[in-house]
């Protein structure tokens, strides 16, 4: 859809006529950030590809408050912008708008702006019914975690595993599991877990990749870290169920997945 047939569209909803440039922006933007959220409920049968027609109760609720709308006014302007926010990727980084937005108004719904969903929608085991079926993963488990970042420290966020009822794959965000055999997906991933509850962000784990290589030691780069991370704080952080503090042993773990990750590409 180009910008013509977009305004056109909205030009022709009397619901829509009066809204801004900035909450149609924020709208899209995200919706977008939502899209595993807004897949997730969907009938199994449904196409990954193409936008669902209608929204989850919880993301039609957030569009809803967060940006001042109806429930109408959110409905219609789904339909028109739903195949383009489909086409969108999704964005690594939020906005401070955007968290200000997610913390009042998302959290309390069970929705975050980090939430590490599987590459996969539907099970790649060439075995199982499923696959070859092309149904959808809908068995999940929800886990809160926290991600270190590179630039904004370590945050809050949630993963979620989706399981295969057929075939008891369990589909996680950086693996896979099946009869105790844990697969990584191939490409590097934008997050790599360093234990159960700890996620590390790729331009982090850079980063002490390339200290590490100046003779500056894991537990240094822990250290240096921590510093750091004094700049960037989050109120949410102190009520969630993990803490904050990297060790050694998980920024070695980050270097070794990593470095293993890599040789595996070449």
């Amino acid at each position: 859809m180009d910008v013509g047939h977009l305004f056109n569209a909205i030009k022709k909803q009397p619901s829509l006529t009066c809204i801004t440039y900035v909450d149609l922006a924020s709208f899209i933007r995200h919706a977008s950030l939502l899209k595993n959220d807004i897949l997730q409920p969907q009938p199994q049968r449904i196409s990954v590809s193409h936008a669902p027609d209608v929204l989850p109760d919880s993301v039609m609720t957030f569009l809803a408050t967060s940006l001042d709308m109806s429930s109408d006014t959110v409905d219609n302007l789904w339909y028109i912008v739903k195949d383009l926010v489909w086409e969108l990727p999704m964005s690594a980084e939020t906005s401070a708008e955007d968290e200000v937005a997610f913390k009042i108004h998302g959290h309390k719904l069970g929705l975050v702006e980090h939430t590490l969903y599987p590459p996969v929608k539907t099970c790649t085991n060439p075995d199982c019914t499923a696959w070859q079926h092309g149904t959808l993963l809908k068995k999940e488990e929800q886990r809160q975690i926290v991600g270190f970042t590179h630039s904004e420290g370590a945050k809050p966020a949630w993963t979620v595993h989706l399981k295969c009822r057929e075939c008891n794959t369990n589909y996680q965000f950086n693996y896979s599991i099946k009869d105790q055999f844990r697969t990584y997906y191939s490409g590097i991933p934008q997050h790599i877990q360093v234990s159960d509850h700890q996620f590390v962000e790729l331009n982090l784990a850079m980063h002490w990749m390339d200290l590490m290589q100046i003779v500056v030691s894991a537990t240094n780069c822990g250290h240096l870290y921590g510093i750091a991370q004094t700049r960037c704080t989050h109120d949410d952080a102190d009520h969630w169920q993990f803490g904050s503090v990297i060790t050694t042993e998980q920024v070695w773990d980050c270097f070794v997945i990593l470095a293993l990750l890599d040789d595996h590409q070449l």
